[in-house]
């Protein structure tokens, strides 16, 4: 049997706090040995970018894209695949195919775009968390669309935000965004009127835009311990931080494998020869782990750079899934599988 999850099934299932959970388990079980990535695949289709396409984030000579990237944490009793479409008329299409890994049955087929708002929340969450300085209490976000909504959600949950200095680039939508936020949460998120008024004071930074090119220059940053998390690009000739503040700061990414062939923040000056392989410290499953330090006594900056791993994928999809099941939450799809085959 196998159970088919919609994105109105999945609402609700979990909160915040546990999303956040199941992305910590998911790193650790990888992070310990136990558990496999498969990094994201892009295979680009030809032809003309629409107008109404934003970000900068397709190669020349592309239109859209077909992408998959999948992990098995036997430890969590998960395996499979995240594939989805993007660009095209339809947009965002994406499904995961969850197998049990303990019974080798496909256990289930979900739509994502729902827990994936959440999820991609939890990641910079549980990296705030392990890198952020004690005692922060300012945030600078960047972005005001749906996914930084559920970014203020989860940063709430790892520390004591008392203040937000939100930007982007249209006026209105800031402000109705801090308006909405404040009245949601109970801080004060206010509209800042430019990234450098975002930036007065923050403790922590979160990016979370479509920018193809850097959305703060590095010397408005604090000259004091705060932490980064840039989370909108994620190809190799996009940014949204500038060299200056990866040289630095004490880098760390969601998968190093993954890191180190899309994320264009440490891909650029890598080619450019101002930093090699080693400046990444480490990824969040070695982090998790415990088989690296987060910060050093002397350290100022940390940044995470993240894209989205198949490794947060199938851990909140295993545990929503298990929800599901005990909650009598989805549709029963029954294939005929085995088969004997006859001429």
């Amino acid at each position: 049997m196998v159970l088919i999850l919609r994105n109105h099934e999945l609402r609700g299932l979990m909160d915040i706090a546990e999303y956040i959970e199941a992305v910590e388990d998911g790193y650790r079980d990888f992070g310990s040995g136990a558990g496999a990535v498969l990094p994201r695949e892009s295979l680009w289709i030809k032809g003309s970018q629409r107008d109404s396409h934003r970000g900068g984030h397709l190669p020349a000579g592309s239109k859209a894209s077909f992408q998959f990237k999948g992990a098995l944490l036997p430890g969590l009793g998960g395996a499979g695949l995240n594939a989805y479409t993007a660009g095209l008329p339809k947009g965002l299409e994406t499904y995961m195919f969850l197998f049990d890994s303990h019974t080798g049955a496909l256990a289930a087929v979900m739509e994502v775009l729902y827990f994936d708002w959440l999820k991609t929340a939890a990641v910079s969450a549980l990296a705030t968390r392990y890198l952020a300085p004690p005692d922060s209490s300012v945030l600078a976000l960047f972005g005001t669309g749906r996914h930084a909504r559920s970014q203020l959600y989860a940063l709430t949950q790892v520390a004591n935000i008392k203040r937000v200095q939100a930007y982007s680039r249209n006026a209105d939508n800031r402000r109705a965004f801090c308006e909405k936020m404040s009245a949601e949460l109970g801080i004060e998120v206010l509209p800042a009127s430019s990234p450098e008024a975002a930036l007065a004071n923050a403790d922590i930074v979160t990016t979370i835009t479509t920018s193809p090119e850097p959305v703060f220059a590095s010397a408005a940053l604090m000259d004091k311990p705060l932490h980064i998390n840039a989370l909108g690009a994620h190809y190799p000739w996009v940014r949204e931080v500038d060299e200056h503040t990866v040289l630095n700061s004490r880098v760390f990414v969601d998968e190093m494998e993954q890191g180190w062939a899309e994320e264009g923040e440490i891909i650029l000056p890598l080619e450019a020869g101002l930093i090699d392989q080693s400046h990444v410290v480490g990824d969040m499953g070695a982090l998790v782990a415990g088989n690296v330090h987060a910060r050093e006594a002397d350290t100022r900056w940390t940044l995470f750079l993240s894209g989205g791993t198949g490794i947060e994928d199938i851990a909140v999809a295993r545990r929503l899934y298990d929800k599901a099941i005990a909650c009598g939450i989805g549709t029963e799809f029954h294939f005929n599988q085995p088969y004997e085959y006859e001429l």
